[in-house]
């Protein structure tokens, strides 16, 4: 069973995954709290939208 022998993600998909946690922490901290307004939502998706998406795993994104 390969998957037994797994020693370590590669410095690629480390360094992906190191930059999604780093994209989520941001945004966590910027959530808003209990009601979303329209301009709640569009500084949200401007945020997103200055990070570069990450996908560590390879497949194509689901969004272009």
């Amino acid at each position: 069973m390969e998957w037994l022998e797994f020693n370590r993600w590669s410095p690629d998909v480390q360094t992906r995954i190191a930059l999604q946690v780093a994209r989520l922490n941001e945004v966590s901290v910027h959530l808003p709290k209990t009601q979303v307004t329209a301009t709640q939502a569009y500084h949200l998706q401007s945020m997103l939208r200055r990070h570069a998406s990450t996908n560590p795993w390879g497949h194509p994104s689901a969004e272009s």
